[in-house]
């Protein structure tokens, strides 16, 4: 641990395993390759050539490892530096900040300060150890996101165990679940949004659905709502104190109603979608783009957080990461497949959707894609860059297009369908123009709790399903009706949490439907 100098290699992997364990549940992992190779390899590569020239491993790894440190963490540090203000200037100022950091570094890695070191090997040891623990701790982090998607499988009742299977399955009907991120009911796009959304509720009603016109979501995050709608239960037993998302995103995955739907002979039809807590990429038919897989947002992050960011805000080079583009082609592509290719696969599927719009960022007017070469970052609620207004005039422009999109698109699967469909049309939660991520004070819950659920169930009553019915008794009714199971539905509560403590609900069901102070 003394004479093996290996440290440096580590410590050039560490930043891209912290920003990987920061982003984990937004992040695909496959994003690591091939940047964790190169940045190890530049790294012994520089080590080779210094020790050629000083002939001395000790020190060339420890100005490969300042030099590591000084690349990969000068954004966090400016960041810091930024807030800190010497009469009106800023230090974080680049043209202060980063001669100042330099001069800082080429102090520590020079001769003069070297000449005085007495014990170079413990200095060896002692970051081996360190860079040692840091990565052990950054692969921790990792894998207690990573194993709960694979781990996690659905309990299921011993009634819905015992569901016999179809004597055949030519008869059974197609299911189609269709989550559309963010989007309003329509009481609230006409209270808060000032926008009448009749003529789409009429459209829908006209071709046989209804409208669940008092609808809540239960939860106000897109993964939170998802596992449970999908597993039809309240969620209970998370451990508080984890931030990520892994337990959900493994619920999603292999979710009750998946493995229901597949014992009752059912194949699982699935889109990429942008956002990994809902991409079931394991499905019996993906579709996915040609541009899905282009993404580059972790090495967009390093970028971001390293001392290239200066070459970054002048305009010198560009980011590699996702463009309005790439995400409009997605949705594009996901509403002309639903439309298509998805209705006349043959046998019984339960197709799962999830789209990511009305919800922001905004990327399509009334008549379609916008300012291609944006960047596309999602950001809801406080975290929106522009105001509330701006955020509501461009909801409404998206909305518009996403409902035509959705007329076209149910047109086709009514019309290509085999046997007459079940289609739920669903938000996940209503949108954020006045959503404070860290106060539930400071949130219009109505506003972010009113979702639109529009139900297509052929053959079935409309009388049976409720007004102010939820996601979390959407598979419990199509369940009951027509597969003869008798799952108990739940009473309606609505829980608020903040983005960085998900598990941490607060149970808001008594205020979820009071107006709100809106200026």
């Amino acid at each position: 641990m003394k004479k093996l100098v290996f440290y440096p290699i580590l410590f050039s992997i560490n930043p891209i395993l912290l920003l990987l364990a920061a982003n984990i549940s937004d992040v695909a992992l496959i994003q690591l390759f091939p940047v964790v190779l190169v940045s190890p390899l530049i790294a012994a590569g520089l080590m080779w050539l210094l020790n050629k020239w000083l002939k001395d491993i000790h020190r060339t790894g420890l100005i490969v490892f300042l030099l590591t440190f000084w690349f990969f963490h000068y954004g966090t540090v400016h960041l810091w530096a930024d807030a800190i203000h010497i009469g009106p200037v800023s230090l974080g100022t680049h043209w202060i900040f980063f001669p100042l950091w330099a001069i800082i570094f080429i102090f520590l890695m020079s001769g003069f300060l070297w000449r005085r070191i007495t014990s170079p090997q413990t200095i060896t040891l002692f970051l081996n150890l360190v860079c040692m623990v840091l990565v052990a701790f950054s692969i921790i982090r990792i894998s207690l996101d990573l194993i709960p998607r694979y781990t996690t499988h659905p309990t299921l009742s011993q009634s819905l165990q015992s569901i016999p299977p179809p004597t055949s399955t030519s008869d059974l009907p197609d299911v189609y679940y269709l989550i559309i991120d963010g989007y309003a009911r329509s009481d609230v796009l006409q209270e808060i949004y000032h926008y009448d959304n009749s003529s789409f509720i009429d459209s829908l009603e006209d071709k046989g659905f209804f409208i669940a016109s008092q609808s809540q979501s239960n939860y106000m995050q897109t993964a939170l709502s998802l596992a449970s709608s999908m597993n039809m239960e309240y969620l209970s037993g998370l451990p508080t104190t984890v931030p990520d998302r892994g337990q959900l995103i493994g619920m999603i995955q292999h979710s009750a109603i998946r493995a229901i739907f597949e014992r009752l002979g059912y194949k699982t039809v699935a889109f990429s979608s942008g956002y990994q807590a809902t991409d079931i990429a394991n499905a019996d038919y993906y579709f996915s783009s040609t541009r899905s897989g282009n993404s580059h947002d972790l090495e967009a992050l390093l970028l971001i957080n390293s001392a290239a960011v200066v070459l970054i805000e002048q305009g010198w080079i560009g980011v590699p990461i996702s463009r309005y583009s790439t995400e409009q082609e997605r949705v594009s592509y996901t509403f002309s497949t639903l439309a298509n290719e998805v209705p006349v696969i043959r046998g019984p599927k339960i197709v799962f959707t999830h789209i990511i719009a009305p919800h922001p960022p905004f990327i399509f007017d009334q008549a379609g894609p916008i300012t291609p070469d944006e960047y596309y970052i999602l950001a809801d609620g406080d975290r929106f860059s522009g105001g509330a207004e701006e955020y509501k005039r461009q909801y409404v422009d998206q909305l518009v297009y996403i409902n035509n999109q959705l007329l076209l698109a149910v047109d086709n699967i009514l019309a290509k369908s085999q046997n007459s469909p079940i289609i739920v049309i669903q938000a996940d939660h209503g949108p954020g123009a006045y959503l404070d991520w860290s106060s539930p004070d400071n949130t219009c819950m109505k506003e972010r709790f009113s979702i639109l659920n529009a139900y297509y169930l052929p053959g079935i009553d409309a009388t049976v399903i409720k007004n102010d019915i939820t996601p979390v008794n959407t598979f419990p009714l199509i369940l009951n009706n027509y597969f003869g199971t008798r799952v108990q539905l739940q009473e309606n509560q609505e829980y608020y949490s903040t983005w960085n403590n998900p598990y941490k609900f607060i149970d808001v069901t008594s205020v979820s439907q009071s107006s709100c102070d809106i200026p």
